[in-house]
């Protein structure tokens, strides 16, 4: 279990979801890591739990909106492990509502959480991955980068600008050893989920009906994804949003013609 043996990684929004699984998978197969996130105690006890499994791992406060805060994080993983490979910009925010009646201050906190704070990580790290020879950046979007719903405006245009911004940073820094990719994950088993379905719109069994699979994902499966992409497993991709769902975008039905199963 060694696919990621010498590498250090640094994960935004660390501290539970689809963050503290990756971290978990990362240690797994031999990274250190630096989980970042605002939540203290949370953060604190996941790493804790790394070392006491025999992991290389530290806590990072970091307000992700702050580029400054970003920058002493990434510098300080560095000085610690001596390099970063792996920058994981997981970070994420909601607020939603019909675009006429959106909270200017909600729209611009979620462009500062899932999309400005990728672009800081990208400031922060790319310059240590250009001294060393290269690395790979893996940036959460969602299927909601690649569609959209009533209500969603600010989290699926953060989401979908995010997808740009990697396809940038991929294109610029491709011939020196950087690839950058995004995530999109679907329905995954995280709080978010959680706090959808606490909307009384849709029930998680109506929500897991939608998907090819019949269920939603796990954040594990996620982490999965998020580890290959970080090995050199990968070397050959690069600029893709790569989604995740259990087949929940793939089919639009129109005929009512059950699936088998």
């Amino acid at each position: 279990m060694s696919r990621l043996e010498g590498k250090v990684a640094w994960v935004s929004g660390g501290s539970g979801g689809i963050g503290s699984a990756t971290l978990r998978r990362f240690v797994q197969e031999g990274a250190a890591v630096v989980c970042s996130d605002i939540n203290d105690e949370g953060g604190q006890k996941l790493v804790d739990e790394l070392k006491a499994a025999g992991g290389r791992a530290t806590y990072s406060h970091c307000d992700v909106t702050s580029l400054e805060e970003i920058r002493a994080s990434i510098d300080a993983t560095v000085e610690e492990f001596g390099r970063i490979d792996i920058l994981f910009n997981n970070a994420a925010t909601s607020t939603g509502g019909y675009v006429a009646d959106l909270d200017p201050e909600g729209w611009d906190q979620s462009l500062r959480v899932m999309l400005t704070a990728a672009m800081y990580g990208m400031k922060a790290a790319i310059p240590y991955m250009l001294e060393q020879g290269g690395g790979s950046i893996i940036s959460t979007s969602s299927i909601y980068g690649l569609v959209s719903s009533s209500g969603n405006a600010p989290y699926a245009t953060a989401k979908a600008g995010l997808i740009n911004l990697t396809r940038s940073a991929a294109l610029e820094y491709g011939r020196k050893g950087i690839r950058a990719n995004c995530i999109c994950p679907g329905a995954v088993e995280t709080p978010m989920l959680d706090a959808v379905v606490s909307l009384g719109l849709k029930s998680r069994e109506a929500i897991a009906e939608m998907h090819a699979t019949g269920r939603t994902i796990q954040p594990e499966e996620v982490a999965n994804l998020v580890l290959f992409l970080a090995s050199d497993e990968s070397s050959g991709i690069t600029a893709q949003a790569i989604a995740i769902d259990g087949g929940l975008l793939a089919g639009c039905d129109l005929t009512g013609i059950p699936p088998l199963g």
